[in-house]
C-alpha cells in the first residue's frame, strides 16, 4: 500500500489547513506525486446552489492540479457541526466504508495521499464511529497540528494517547503560528509524548498564497522527514 498521511488537529480552527495546504505545496515542488483530499467537509457554503468546500477547493489549489470537488471530498454538509450532526441535519449517514474505499481509491492513482481530517482524532462521524477509529483502519501516517498557545500540551497529549492506544504510527507534532517560545510546548511534547516536533509554522501575513505557505513549510518545518516517512514513535 502507498503512504497515506492523515493530518489531525488538537482541535478545531488550530490552522489545521494552512499547516496542510503549505506541506502540500511544498511537496508538489520537490517532485513529489501527491493527492490531497478532505474526505469529510461541514460548514460548506452552498454557491449558485452548488456546494463549495473551502477546505478541499483550498486543496486541490495547493496541489496544483486539475481535479474536481468530487475526487477530493467524499462528503460535503452546509452545516458547521460535528459531522455526525451536519449529516443528521440533512438526514444522511457517513458510512465510513464508503469513506475507506474513497481513499484507497485516491491513493492508488499516487504516491502519496495526504488526508486532512475535521477538527481532532475523537469527532464523530456516526453514532458509532470516531475519526480515530477510522484511522486506524487504514494504517495511516498522523501527523498532529496544534497551536502553539497555553494549553496545547494537554490537548497534544491527549491526542497522541488516544493515537497510540489503536496503534496509529505518529508521524510528529507541527506546532502552528509560533510565537510563544518562552511556553516550550515544543520541549514539553517531545519529552512527554516522545515524538519529534516536525516544526513550528510561522504565523502569515497572507495565508491565500499557497507558493508563501510552502517556503513557509520548507523554512520552518523537517520537511525531509514528511517526504521520507520517518515514523517518529516506532
Amino acid at each position: 500500500m502507498k503512504r497515506m498521511i492523515f493530518v489531525t488537529g488538537t482541535g478545531t480552527d488550530v490552522g489545521k489547513t494552512v499547516v496542510t495546504r503549505g506541506i502540500v505545496r511544498a511537496l508538489v515542488n520537490r517532485g513529489v506525486n501527491l493527492h490531497a483530499v478532505k474526505p469529510v467537509e461541514s460548514g460548506v457554503p452552498v454557491v449558485n446552489g452548488v456546494l463549495k468546500p473551502h477546505d478541499g477547493l483550498a486543496l486541490i489549489r495547493a496541489s496544483k492540479q486539475e481535479r474536481s470537488v468530487a475526487q477530493t471530498c467524499r462528503y460535503m454538509f452546509k452545516a458547521a457541526v460535528s459531522p455526525h450532526l451536519a449529516a443528521q441535519n440533512e438526514g444522511a449517514v457517513i458510512d465510513p466504508q464508503a469513506v475507506q474505499q474513497f481513499l484507497l481509491s485516491e491513493a492508488g492513482t499516487c504516491d502519496v495521499l495526504i488526508v486532512e481530517g475535521a477538527g481532532g482524532l475523537l469527532v464523530p462521524l456516526n453514532d458509532s464511529t470516531l475519526y480515530v477509529d477510522f484511522i486506524a483502519r487504514l494504517n495511516c501516517e498522523l501527523l498532529i497540528v496544534s497551536p502553539n498557545v497555553l494549553g496545547t500540551i494537554n490537548t497534544t497529549l491527549l491526542t497522541i494517547e488516544a493515537a497510540r492506544k489503536r496503534d496509529i504510527p505518529i508521524l510528529g507534532v507541527v506546532l502552528n503560528q509560533g510565537e510563544n517560545d518562552s511556553l516550550k510546548n515544543d520541549e514539553a511534547i517531545e519529552l512527554f509524548g516522545q515524538v519529534p516536533i516536525v516544526g513550528t509554522f510561522p504565523m502569515m501575513e497572507n495565508i491565500d498564497d499557497d507558493e508563501l505557505l510552502a517556503t513557509a513549510a520548507e523554512s520552518h518545518l523537517k520537511m525531509g522527514m514528511i517526504e521520507s516517512g520517518r515514523i517518529g514513535n516506532g
